[in-house]
């Protein structure tokens, strides 16, 4: 591999340097070379191999003609020297000369091999390495004790970031392999950033005027201050905090390096590592560094502290993007500028669709509709139209509606990940079998979420009554009685996604963990227009008992958060439970609707028999009142026991019979519990 001009001179600078230092210490000893001197097997420089065989063995007043060459040529190779790498580090006031000078000697020991042998035999008998009293002998600038301790103490950035690994009771100096690799022109990231951080500048995306404004203000601060500064970027994710920093960073001509700060505090056994990495990765790339989900700072463990401590070293300009509760008062240790990312209405959603959807050459009459449908903020909808049109056309089809819903829906699966399951069957009306009174209850949930503008703004209920704009609802009754697929019908109704939420992964042993939990859940459902679904509610939203001890402390605050969350979401949220007894009577007498599914009756049993058999199967004058009267079963068990009589059938390699529907039945009752005295149809 070519090396280019600037790292061939630094290597040839410190070969002669490193040579004329050992010529030095021979001029200084008895008069015989050291015995570890190199030798012709180690040495690849012609030139160094025969100044250094005029002095092997010899009285050291021999020597004088071998530095003569030497000092000659060092004067030649710095006049001539192109910039290298570490001096470009030095003219942006990356590093003082003294940090300057040890970065380039590690970096040489590292990667050239004359440098390294003439190094490592001038450690005497100590293991051979690079040792400060050795790199004093090669670099005036490193000659005093101070020099030494600025290059490498605990706060050159160079050790900070652990791009020099210096050890601190024996004086071993050692590049880290991230350094050589930057010094040689490698582009890449080192593990372990390379798999938690991303380089470049974020997508132009469309902003609100007003943060764009904001931005430029701030930027041109910065520019008239040289002191470090921070830029805390605060706002609800998906909301272009990372686009905002990108262009914070483009108004001072610097790329960025971004990572999620819980990811680099976890991507390693040292909490702080990798994010003084990252920080030392930006000062190599004259890059901003931007860490996002940067709430986790506001925590008071030491990783935190520690976190904070590495930030306020790190580069003059750091940029940090978060949800911004509690962070505006963290001791940063430097000053810093608040951007505000406020929450995108309407008007805003329309024109950011109609930005993203221009970018993909979708059609930008669709803006207004997804603008309305799914409240996301300006950054969410940039990723959900570039996701759309590469998925699109990998199938080689167009950007559209269905394939913009594709991918808002594969977003939403994947934040929700263990906690929630996108449903994506929706039921209709004419498919359940329910009784006037719960039918009419559920045409009146949809009313009110769909009249609720009208209601709560221009009937000016939501001021007098202190009503939200949330919808929320208690389906319970008998398992089987139709209380999710009505929740589906619901969604369905009102063009919602539906996800169900499994509160066996929400719910945590650990303090403030399900808060946290269902803070999340509450938010990806707002951002997609989701209606939330809690399946057998009864393990959140029991009864609170009387504080005997921690455990039923933290168990009330969970039900009194949920009642919080419920209340300030604007969206649908259902909770089903089979004992309406067991929920909690303040939750109850807080929401909206109350349903109750009850089991069906004889007439109602048979049109589920009917209505879950599907026609294909030939069957449709099949006794549906003779098993209705004879199998007491809700719908979910009647379901059930359709799905066994066509396993019956498939097993036996014939068509689907009346037969069947009744071995399917006795089979499902038995499973109930419920047994039958004879098999008979009567």
């Amino acid at each position: 591999m070519s090396l280019a001009p600037g790292v061939a001179a630094l290597f040839a600078i410190h070969r002669l340097r490193a040579e004329a230092a050992f010529l030095d210490r021979l001029n200084r000893g008895s008069g015989f070379a050291d015995p570890r001197a190199p030798t012709q097997v180690h040495l690849r420089d012609r030139d160094a191999v025969a100044r250094l065989a005029l002095v092997a063995l010899r009285p050291s007043n021999t020597h004088a003609k071998a530095a003569a060459a030497v000092a000659a040529a060092l004067e030649n190779a710095l006049a001539a020297a192109p910039p290298s790498p570490v001096d470009a580090l030095v003219a942006r006031g990356t590093l003082g000369p003294a940090e300057a000078a040890l970065a380039a000697i590690a970096i040489a020991v590292a990667l050239d091999d004359d440098t390294r042998e003439l190094v490592h035999a001038m450690a005497g008998r100590r293991r051979p390495g690079l040792y400060l009293d050795v790199a004093a002998e090669l670099d005036p600038r490193l000659a005093s004790p101070a020099a030494r301790l600025a290059a490498a103490g605990p706060r050159s950035p160079l050790v900070d970031a652990g791009l020099l690994l210096v050890d601190a009771d024996g004086g071993l100096v050692r590049s880290h392999p991230r350094l050589a690799a930057w010094a040689l022109g490698e582009p890449a990231l080192p593990p372990p950033l390379d798999e938690v951080a991303t380089l470049g500048s974020a997508d132009a995306i469309w902003l609100p005027p007003t943060v764009v404004a904001e931005a430029a203000r701030i930027a041109q601060v910065i520019g008239e201050v040289e002191a470090p500064t921070a830029v805390l970027v605060l706002g609800p994710r998906g909301s272009g905090r990372r686009a905002v920093a990108a262009r914070l960073a483009a108004h001072r001509g610097r790329p960025i390096v971004t990572a999620a700060l819980p990811d680099l505090l976890a991507a390693s056994g040292d909490r702080t590592a990798p994010l003084r990495l990252l920080l030392g990765e930006a000062r190599l790339r004259d890059a901003v560094p931007v860490l996002t989900d940067a709430d986790a700072l506001a925590g008071e463990r030491d990783s935190e502290r520690a976190a904070l401590a590495a930030i306020g070293r790190g580069p003059p300009l750091v940029i940090l993007a978060a949800s911004g509760r509690g962070l505006t008062n963290l001791p940063l240790g430097r000053p810093f500028h608040l951007v505000r990312m406020p929450r995108a209405d309407l008007d805003d959603r329309a024109a950011a669709w109609s930005a993203a959807l221009e970018a993909v050459a979708a059609d930008r009459a669709l803006a207004p509709e997804l603008g309305g449908r799914y409240v996301l903020g300006p950054g969410a909808i940039a990723e959900v139209a570039t996701e759309a049109a590469t998925f699109a056309r990998a199938r080689g089809g167009p950007v559209d509606r269905a394939a913009l819903e594709d991918a808002i829906g594969r977003r939403l699966s994947i934040r929700l990940g263990a906690y929630g399951t996108l449903l994506h069957r929706k039921a209709r009306f004419d498919e359940m079998v329910l009784p006037e009174d719960v039918v009419g209850a559920l045409h009146d949930m949809i009313a009110m979420v769909r009249e609720r503008t009208t209601i709560l703004e221009r009937w000016d209920y939501q001021r007098h009554l202190g009503i939200s704009r949330g919808v929320s609802a208690l389906f319970s009754g008998e398992p089987g009685t139709g209380k999710t697929m009505a929740a589906s019908v619901v969604a369905s109704a009102l063009g919602l996604e539906l996800i169900r939420i499994d509160l066996s992964q929400v719910v945590s042993k650990w303090v403030g963990e399900t808060e946290k939990n269902l803070g999340r859940i509450f938010d990806d459902a707002h951002d997609a227009n989701a209606m939330l679904l809690f399946d057998e509610a009864d393990a959140l939203f029991g009864k609170r008992t009387e504080v005997k001890s921690a455990q039923d402390r933290h168990a009330n605050l969970e039900v009194n958060y949920i009642l919080q969350r419920m209340e300030t979401f604007d969206g649908v949220s259902v909770l089903t439970t089979n004992f309406e007894s067991s929920i909690d009577p303040a939750l109850q007498r807080r929401l909206n609707f109350r349903i109750r599914f009850p089991e069906p009756e004889v007439d109602e049993r048979a049109a589920l028999w009917q209505k879950l058999l599907p026609p294909a199967t030939g069957l449709t004058d099949a006794p549906f009142l003779a098993l209705a009267e004879r199998f007491e079963m809700t719908g979910g068990y009647i379901k059930n026991a359709v799905v066994r009589a066509a396993v019956i059938a498939a097993r036996e390699g014939r068509e689907l019979t009346v037969d069947d529907l009744w071995s399917g039945a006795h089979a499902e009752y038995a499973e109930m519990g419920k047994v039958l005295s004879t098999h008979t149809r009567t």
